[in-house]
C-alpha cells in the first residue's frame, strides 16, 4: 500500500530501446529526469548507443543500464531486461515505443509488474499485448485506441511536457524586433518536419531582409543546405546544428516557426510557448490541440501559400505577436509545464497498479 502512494518515492523502470534521438526519446529522457528530481528512484534501460545517454548517466536517483535489442523478438535481450527489472524491483515499468513495449512488456508481465506504455503515434497494437495502461498525448490517439477495442479505463490522455522555465512576459517581454527580423525553427531534419517549405517561404519577396536560425540535424540536412543555396538564402539562413541552448535560441528570435507536415505532438511548440516567443505552426495533430488562434498563427500542413500568409501576418502585427505570445505562455504554465503534467502521470501509474 505504501508503494502505491504516489506521494512517497517510487521505484520506476523505464525502457526505451532505440539509438536515435527524436521526440519519443526526448520524452523518455525528460520523464526519467523529472521523476528523479521529484525524489523517485528511476531505472533507465536504453540502447548502448543511445544518442542522449549522457543526459541520464550519473544523474541523482537514476540507475542507467543498457541493452542491445536487435528486434522485438530478441530473446537474449529480453532475458537481460528481465534480470535488470528483477534486480531493481520496481513497482511499475514504463515502456517507450513499440520494441520496448513488446520485448520488455512481456518480461515485466512474467515478473507480475504493471506496464504503462506511452503512445507517440498511431501504433500496431500487436506490439502492445502486455500493456495495462496507455498514455496518449492527443484526443486523436485516444480515439485510435478506442476504435481498436482498448477499454477507456485503460487509457489516460496526458500531454507531453517541458521543464523549460517560462519567461514572465510582462516583466521580461520578448526581444524588440531585431534588424533584420529573425525567425527560428529546430528539430530533426527529415521530410515530415517541412523545413524545405520554410526555406521556400523565406525566399518570398515579403521576407527579403529576414534571417532564419535553423537548428537541428538529420538525413535531410545536406539537401536543405543545397536548397538554401539554390534559393539564394545562404547569407540569411544559419544552420546551427544541434542546439542544447534552446532558451537562448528562442529568446534571440522574433518568432518561432513549426512548418511540419506531420507532428503527433511537438515539444518544440511547448518551448516556444514557454519563452513567450510568437509562434507560427501548421495544424497538425499536436499543435491543433495545444495551440489556438488566440496564441499562434496557424495554417494548413504542406501548404506553402498558407505558411507564407501566416508568416507575413505574424511579421506585420507587433501588438498581436505580443498578445498571442503572452496567451501561449499562460497556457504553457497551466497545462504543459512539468509541474502540471507530472502529477497526472503519477496518478496514471496508480491506476495501472490497480490492474494487478
Amino acid at each position: 500500500k505504501e508503494a502505491r502512494d504516489t506521494a512517497a518515492p517510487l521505484r520506476i523502470s523505464h525502457v526505451m530501446l532505440s539509438a536515435g534521438f527524436g521526440g519519443a526519446e526526448r520524452y523518455f529522457v525528460d520523464l526519467c529526469r523529472a521523476q528523479a528530481d521529484a525524489g523517485h528512484h528511476v531505472q533507465a534501460i536504453c540502447h548502448p548507443r543511445f544518442a542522449a545517454k549522457e543526459l541520464l548517466d550519473g544523474q541523482p536517483n537514476i540507475e542507467l543500464a543498457t541493452v542491445n535489442a536487435h528486434g522485438a523478438w530478441d530473446l537474449l535481450a529480453g532475458l537481460r531486461i528481465r534480470r535488470l527489472l528483477a534486480r531493481f524491483r520496481p513497482v511499475l515499468m514504463h515502456a517507450h515505443l513499440a520494441r520496448a513495449s513488446r520485448l520488455a512488456g512481456r518480461q515485466a508481465r512474467l515478473l507480475n509488474l504493471p506496464v504503462v506504455a506511452k503512445l507517440h503515434n498511431y501504433v500496431d497494437l500487436d506490439y502492445y499485448r502486455d500493456i495495462d495502461l496507455f498514455i496518449t498525448t492527443t484526443q486523436r490517439q485516444q480515439a485510435y485506441l478506442l476504435e481498436r477495442g482498448v477499454a477507456s479505463q485503460r487509457i489516460r490522455l496526458i500531454p507531453n511536457f517541458s521543464a523549460l522555465p517560462w519567461r514572465n512576459c510582462l516583466e521580461e517581454p520578448s526581444s524588440a524586433t531585431t534588424s533584420p527580423f529573425t525567425w527560428t525553427a529546430f528539430g530533426r531534419m527529415v521530410p515530415k518536419k517541412g523545413f524545405d517549405l520554410l526555406l521556400r517561404a523565406l525566399a518570398e519577396p515579403a521576407f527579403n531582409n529576414d534571417r532564419l536560425l535553423l537548428a537541428g540535424d538529420g538525413p535531410e540536412r545536406a539537401r536543405l543546405q543545397s536548397l538554401a543555396d539554390q534559393l539564394g538564402l545562404l547569407q540569411r539562413v544559419h544552420f546551427t546544428g544541434w542546439c542544447d541552448q534552446v532558451t537562448e535560441l528562442l529568446d534571440s528570435a522574433d518568432a518561432f516557426v513549426l512548418p511540419s507536415r506531420d507532428e503527433p505532438f511537438g515539444i518544440a511548440v511547448l518551448e516556444g510557448m514557454a519563452r513567450c516567443t510568437p509562434i507560427v505552426a501548421t495544424l497538425t495533430d499536436g499543435p491543433r490541440e495545444v495551440l489556438g488562434p488566440d496564441c499562434a498563427w496557424l495554417c494548413t500542413p504542406d501548404d506553402l501559400n498558407g505558411l507564407i500568409a501566416a508568416m507575413r501576418d505574424c511579421r506585420a502585427s507587433p501588438e498581436q505577436r505580443q498578445d498571442r505570445a503572452r496567451a501561449a505562455t499562460q497556457r504553457y504554465r497551466s497545462r504543459y509545464h512539468q509541474s502540471a503534467v507530472l502529477p497526472q502521470i503519477m496518478a496514471a501509474y496508480t491506476a495501472a497498479m490497480e490492474f494487478r
